[in-house]
């Protein structure tokens, strides 16, 4: 099969992803892997998935505009091209073409391109680096001031402007402090406190970084995306504007905080509970039916309660399933559901579906290439035959392509579901594999599943 990878940095080069997947479909790909990510970075998803059918021998062709879409580091190119020659996978570059990358002259030109890459790169990040330097030099505050603070002229200043509630931001944001102080409150009952009263969302571990912000003492803090949590890490500029709290303040919420995680800690961590069979199965398929949250085992009980994330959070402001459903049960309904589907496969063959030459955009380009073989031709007439001609066959082997899949996971789901007391004694980590990709997802509500919708694998 012959695919095509495009990759951009970021979604604002919207534009250059499109180029490329159109230049990659009319080279005749009939899948296309696409990320939004750097290139320096080895965890694309796309391109890991594209490489991973590579390995199992689905695709013997890859097409790229440019090398330094694949990555942007000489060594993850070199390694990827030695993947290529030692699966047979041919690489097609668009703008370079090299006939064969095992040859001296091959070898040695895509090599110059990935230093290329990696040259450009590095480049960029000097000169990121030397504005950021500058930046910080000028004590400018950061582009995403918390919550109290506004940025004015590239400095953090206090937010007087109006909430609906009549207040300014700035005396709510010294309101959430008193009220966590005052009151002794957990980060849980203080974001769902301010919820009801202003509709100012935090979550519990956002508030908590609210709290430990440098900029609410007066100060300016750089270096926050190597760390979130690791203040030691931080460059921080002392008494750069307006602070809402003060240091004593800060050492009592810390205390506070302390407090809190002694008493409340461990309620949702599972602590000590040995019933552990099954808890991370399902994790993040698991959806609320009342406002479509993930749900999660939240509990230390034996049950093992699946609640919705949301309420948990924010409370019954947002969400109204109130009861848990055991863990074990949203299993049982999830293995009978695959279980059935199992047996309605058992007398499914792959002659049942339609065949490729049935499916109405085929037939639809088929007539269109009729007509266009009885015009006179000219040449416009016969770049629309090849251009004509070219689509079939893409349409042909995508859809033969999914065919092969299609019955791949047949195979897999009647092999997995048609002995369910040997599927039983399956280690949750196949286990787990196995439901990722069957299972679209299960709707729970109030203590009941409402829902098991499962991956439509004849579609």
């Amino acid at each position: 099969m012959r695919v095509g990878y495009v990759r951009v940095s970021t979604g604002e080069q919207e534009d250059a992803l499109e180029q490329q997947t159109s230049r990659i479909n009319k080279a005749g790909a009939v899948l296309i892997f696409s990320d939004i990510e750097s290139g320096r970075s080895d965890n694309r998803k796309e391109f890991n998935k594209m490489l991973t059918m590579c390995r199992e021998g689905q695709i013997q062709e890859v097409i790229v505009t440019r090398v330094d879409r694949l990555a942007r580091s000489v060594i993850t190119i070199s390694k990827t091209i030695a993947l290529f020659e030692e699966l047979n996978v041919k690489l097609i570059i668009l703008d370079a073409p090299v006939d064969d990358s095992s040859s001296p002259f091959g070898w040695f030109s895509l090599n110059q391109m990935a230093g290329l890459a990696e040259f450009e790169s590095r480049l960029l990040q000097n000169r990121v680096k030397h504005g950021l330097a500058y930046f910080r030099e000028q004590n400018k505050a950061c582009p995403q001031p918390p919550f109290g603070y506004v940025r004015i002229d590239e400095k953090n200043e206090p937010d007087m402007t109006l909430h609906k509630s009549g207040k300014t931001h700035w005396a709510i944001a010294a309101e959430i402090v008193e009220y966590f102080l005052e009151n002794k409150a957990s980060l849980r009952n203080t974001v769902q406190y301010f919820i009801k009263k202003y509709d100012v969302k935090f979550s519990p571990p956002g508030l908590r970084q609210w709290f430990r912000n440098p900029v609410l003492r007066g100060h300016t803090r750089y270096g926050v995306r190597k760390s979130r949590i690791d203040s030691s890490k931080w460059d921080i500029r002392e008494n750069t504007h307006t602070a809402l709290i003060s240091k004593e303040v800060y050492e009592q919420i810390e205390v506070q905080l302390s407090e809190n995680k002694n008493l409340w800690g461990k309620n949702f961590e599972g602590g000590n509970n040995r019933n552990s069979v099954g808890r991370y199965l399902l994790s993040g398929q698991i959806i609320c039916g009342c406002c479509g949250y993930k749900c999660y085992v939240h509990d230390r009980k034996k049950t093992n309660g699946i609640r919705c994330k949301r309420r948990r959070i924010y409370g019954d402001a947002e969400c109204d399933n109130k009861t848990a459903v055991p863990l074990k049960k949203v299993i049982e309904a999830v293995d009978s559901a695959l279980t059935a589907r199992a047996i309605e496969l058992k007398n499914y063959t792959i002659n049942n579906q339609p065949t490729i030459e049935e499916t109405p955009d085929i037939i639809e380009l088929k007539a269109r290439l009729e007509n266009l073989q009885k015009m006179p031709q000219d040449e416009i007439i016969e770049d629309a035959v090849r251009r004509t001609i070219l689509k079939i066959q893409q349409l042909q082997q995508k859809k033969t392509h999914g065919v092969t899949v299609s019955n791949h996971l047949i195979n897999q789901l009647r092999e997995s579901f048609n002995d369910y007391e040997f599927f039983k004694t399956l280690p949750d980590e196949v286990k787990s594999q196995l439901y990722k990709k069957f299972v679209k997802h299960v709707k729970v509500l109030n203590g009941d599943i409402v829902e098991v919708a499962l991956v439509d694998i004849l579609g």
